[in-house]
């Protein structure tokens, strides 16, 4: 009898890791809402983060230097249901894979096994990644001040999001020069000059990159003088 009930129980928990592990597995990578468009503010969302950047999130501590006994992390899939993560810690950090909203709620459990109630859904949206060049009709003009060609920054992604511009010449920015394009005029002496320009979200201005576009500026010939034989 004795071995019957052992050989129930190893059966017993076997089916429990095995049940454990398929809810574990079931957990889906990646956004939970990519339909929804991207959030207007930073604040209506519980976080901004750039492309390519980990999700760290933290559960609360049931007294100010004590963490409760057990944390149960869910992450909303796609379809809306809630998944049961492997994270039982305080901490629950994951790898963004695309951009999009990454939804999560928490439940925290004590030492007598007391439940609480589930959280409010907390929010992170996950920019897509930025990518910005620039181009122009003519990489070169004449050095002289009333000659003018214009740069147009080409931001991928080109819609959805409101995106920040500051243009520079040879790394230094440009007062005023804000838009997505920048006309070249005033450039009398003869050089190479890169002129640049560094994109950000506006929902998260750390999120950049940076294009540049070398304009050749051509001397003038000197003043002709006519001979005769």
């Amino acid at each position: 009898m004795k071995k019957v009930y052992t050989l129930f129980s190893t059966i017993f928990l076997a089916l429990m890791v095995l049940t454990t592990t398929l809810t574990y597995a079931q957990v889906t990578s990646g956004p939970s809402d990519i339909v929804t468009a991207p959030p207007a503010n930073a604040s209506d969302v519980g976080k901004v983060l750039c492309y390519g950047q980990n999700i760290s999130l933290n559960g609360p501590t049931e007294t100010p230097t004590t963490d409760y006994a057990v944390y149960h992390w869910y992450k909303i899939d796609p379809s809306g249901n809630k998944q049961l993560t492997a994270i039982t810690g305080k901490t629950y950090t994951e790898t963004t894979g695309a951009a999009g909203y990454y939804n999560y709620q928490v439940v925290t459990e004590n030492a007598n096994g007391c439940t609480s109630p589930i959280s409010d859904v907390f929010k992170i949206y996950v920019l897509p990644q930025l990518s910005v060049t620039v181009t122009t009709p003519t990489a070169s003009m004449c050095a002289e001040a009333a000659n003018a060609t214009l740069l147009t920054a080409n931001v991928t992604p080109a819609s959805g999001y409101n995106i920040v511009y500051q243009w520079t010449r040879n790394g230094t920015p440009i007062a005023g020069a804000t838009a997505s394009t920048y006309n070249v005029t005033g450039e009398t002496t003869a050089a190479t000059v890169t002129f640049g320009v560094n994109v950000s979200y506006a929902l998260n201005t750390s999120c950049a990159a940076t294009g540049t576009k070398d304009i050749v500026i051509t001397p003038l010939p000197t003043k002709p003088m006519i001979t005769a034989n």
